[in-house]
Formats: structure tokens, sequence, C-alpha cells
């Protein structure tokens, strides 16, 4: 047996390397769910790499009707076809009523002369339409018999519910067997594709995230974490003198930093100082803006004297707004923008709204607790924003338990001192290493953020409602 790729964005991922040839692979599915655009960009991708190819379909349908509905996929070439790499041979209806003797005839006489290295049969279970289990059996049997002496790679497509192809014939006779469904996602649908079988050959099981574009059918496999080769001591700077000094020298290379606050209290402002900071010392960098579309942050950091565009017509930085991505869809942009691009700086902004990107299978802690991992083991500075709800008050850090999985925590908050709101950073963890523990004042101006002296004349700060200290309440006492 011999290894081949797939022809199809990402399913080399999956089935870590591509198909095995020779073997029979089912692709399955309801109606709509990409089947047929699968099959066909793995046919014409195949072509370009001197496979030769045949599609054999039993609906009939003229090349001229096939060519309009492929013409608007960039893998489509009707050139292919008119040299020859891929052969179209349809099965007639009059073929269809002689029964299965004639199908698998005529089938292999076209194998016999076209010698395929990859065959499509789209969809294969029409041929067996209108006959009771026992002969659809026979059939099946006698068929796929003939198939295993082609010695080729076979795609077959078939309309089956995932209920219903758990107890039909086909299901067990392939080698392998691919299932793509089409499932409600909040306002809209999401495409997953689900290897449930593959014999003889290691794959990444479970569902997988899909989308078809003008490129053809394209898998965004789960992310998994890579192990880290080696651990930084390297400290690099936040961008802040303030919080150079809070974090002792600056954060570690390569870890991961959460900074959570509420809304206004200079989460984004720290985060793209840090970036900036990197860009002024020629560090790749990349921001994800999960709030706001890519002319908004340009225009707001334009205000701060921050021209993020000069970076970006120096390949320097990458700006992604990834509102209409899939989560994992995501992932994969990033870490082929970091491995382009050499990153060593990446900022996710308001990672709240990353819940909704998720597929319902997916938890958040565990995305992201992946998603550090591969930063981590890439040697990425990354920063993650989170907005908190309170103004002032109790609260969790993140209310998502993605703390865990990240180094450093940094809390903003307002406090009211003197009927006046005022903005407080502390940092609450930073793993490996030391760091300052007081609560200090932070405040954002026309240069970005600037730390003030500590609040030492206060406590209860994270209340949002402090009150004098008994030294300081003592003083008070005997000035009047």
């Amino acid at each position: 047996m011999k290894q081949v790729i797939t022809g199809v964005n990402g399913l080399d991922k999956v089935l870590e390397g591509g198909f095995l040839r020779p073997s029979i692979v089912l692709i399955a599915g309801t109606a709509g769910t990409g089947k047929t655009t699968l099959v066909m960009q793995s046919l014409f991708n195949s072509a370009k790499n001197e496979e030769i190819c045949m599609y054999i379909t039993a609906l009939s349908e003229p090349i001229a009707m096939i060519n309009n509905f492929m013409s608007k996929f960039s893998f489509y070439n009707i050139a292919i076809l008119g040299k020859g790499s891929v052969k179209y041979v349809p099965i007639g209806i009059d073929t269809i009523h002689k029964g299965s003797e004639a199908i698998i005839k005529e089938i292999e006489i076209n194998v016999e002369t076209i010698k395929p290295d990859r065959i499509v049969i789209d969809p294969v279970n029409v041929f067996a339409y209108g006959l009771d289990n026992e002969l659809q059996r026979k059939f099946y049997y006698d068929f796929f018999t003939s198939m295993k002496g082609w010695n080729s790679l076979v795609l077959l497509t078939g309309e089956f519910t995932q209920d219903v192809l758990i107890k039909s014939t086909l299901g067990y006779m392939v080698d392998s067997i691919i299932y793509i469904s089409n499932e409600p996602f909040y306002e809209t649908n999401i495409r997953y594709l689900n290897v449930l079988k593959m014999r003889g050959h290691e794959f990444q099981g479970g569902k997988h995230s899909c989308k078809i574009n003008k490129d053809g059918f394209n898998v965004f496999p789960r992310i998994r974490a890579k192990a880290r080769t080696a651990v930084s001591n390297e400290r690099i700077s936040t961008g802040v003198k303030g919080v150079d000094k809070m974090t002792k020298g600056g954060f570690i290379r390569g870890s991961s930093i959460l900074i959570s606050g509420s809304s206004g209290t200079g989460k984004t402002i720290l985060g793209t100082q840090f970036i900036m900071d990197g860009l002024l010392k020629n560090e790749p960098a990349i921001i994800v803006s999960f709030e706001e579309d890519i002319e908004q942050i340009r225009a707001n950091s334009n205000m701060l004297k921050w021209n993020l565009q000069e970076f970006e017509n120096k390949n320097l930085l990458k700006i992604i707004s990834p509102l209409e991505y899939d989560a994992y869809e995501l992932a994969l942009q990033i870490e082929e923008t970091i491995d382009a691009m050499k990153t060593k700086r990446l900022l996710l902004d308001g990672i709240g709204r990353l819940q909704r990107m998720l597929p319902q299978y997916a938890q958040l802690p565990e995305y992201i607790g992946t998603v550090t991992n591969i930063l981590k083991s890439k040697n990425v500075t990354a920063i993650y924003t989170n907005e908190l709800s309170n103004l002032t008050g109790a609260t969790q850090i993140t209310g998502m338990g993605i703390s865990p999985f990240l180094d450093t925590v940094i809390l903003l908050r307002y406090v009211e001192i003197k009927s006046e709101m005022r903005k407080a950073i502390s940092l609450l963890e930073m793993k490996g290493s030391d760091h300052d523990k007081e609560i200090r004042e932070i405040v954002i101006g026309n240069n970005g953020a600037e730390i003030k002296l500590p609040f030492s004349e206060y406590s209860g700060l994270l209340s949002g409602n402090p009150i004098n200290t008994l030294s300081q309440a003592f003083m008070e006492a005997f000035k009047k």
C-alpha cells in the first residue's frame, strides 16, 4: 500500500498523511454537506500531480452542467478534462435498469481501458435503489469484489444519516469512512468532518470543523498541544516602564499573560504598547481583535501616535479580525502566520467572544490551554485580554476557567476615591518569578499607559470602595 495526498486542504493532517492506495473510502453525509465538492477537489488536485483519475456518476448530468457547478472553485480546471487526466464516465439509466451485472460490467470495462490511479463513484447508493436488503447485499458484495481488483484508490460518496450508515452494508465493507455533517451553530450552520474508520492507518478522530469557499473544501483540524523543547529565562519589556518594574524586569519570553478588567480600564492599550515595543525592536507581531475591525484598530492606535500600518507595510505586523472564523480555522491561521513571519509577540484582544466561535463539542479552557502550549512551543510571548462585567466590587478573574493555563495574571479595576473614579493595576500572579504585590494607579494619557505610585494610604481597593488605612485615618483625625 502507498500513502497518497488527499488533495483537500487540511485533510492530510487529519489522516496523518493522506489516503492509502489501493483502498475504498466512503465519503458519507446528508444532501448539501459537500461530498461531491470534496471528491472533485481530490480528483483535480491529484490530476495536477500526474495521476490518472476517473469520475463515475449515475446522475446522468451532462459535463457542461458539472463544469458550471464546479467552475467557481479554484481547483477546477477544464483543461485537465481536455487533456484526459480526469475521465468523466456517466452510467446511463438504461444500464442501471439492466441490473447490477450490467452496471459492474460497464464500470469494469472503463477501468480496464483507462487504468486510473484514483476513482470517484458519485453517488454509489443510487445503484442499489429499489433493491431489497438481500439484493443490496449481493450487489455490494459483487461490486466490492470487483473494486478490490482495480488496484486504485476508490472514493465513494453516499447519502446517509449517521444512524443509517452504522447499519448499512456499505459501512462494514469499505476500508474507510469519512462522515460530513451540517449542524446548527447559533444563527447559522457549520460543517464537521469526522473520520469514523480507517483500516490500517492512524488518524485524528473526532469532529473537525470545515468550510467550503472559492478554494473548495477546507478542513480545520482540531489543534493539538505540542511539546516544548526548551524554557526561556529571557526577560522582554512590557512596553510600559512601570509594568517592567512590577514584573521585576519584564515578561518572560514565551510566557502567556492575561490582562483582565472592566471596559475602559486600559487592557487593549497595555496590550498594544507591548506589541509596539516589540515592533520598534524589529520583533514581528500579530494582533487578533475579537471586538474591533482592522480599520478601527489602526484608527485607535493613530490617536496614540502608534502607526501600525507602517509596520504592516514592512511585514512586521499582521492584524487579524476573526469574527467570521471558526475557532479552529483561526488557530490554524495564527499558527501559519507565526511560522511565515517568525512572530515573537501576539495580542489576543477580547477573548471572551471566543466562546461563540467554538464548536459545541469544544470547551474554552481546553482550547485556550492548547493554544497556549502551541505558542509556548514556538517561543511566542502572548497577551490575552478579557473584559469583566463588574465595574467595581468582588469579581472573578475571567469567569471562564482559563486563568490556570496562563503564566501571568494582571487585574485592572476601577476604584472610587473621594468621589472620583480612578484606575488600579495589580499583578496577581507571575509563575516562576517574584513580582510587585502592591496595587498601583494606572493612568491612560496621550502616550498610552503610565503606572503611578501605590495606593498605600488606602485598603480595600479590590472591593472598589477603598477606605483609609489606620495610619492615614489617625493622621486625618489629628488634622481636625
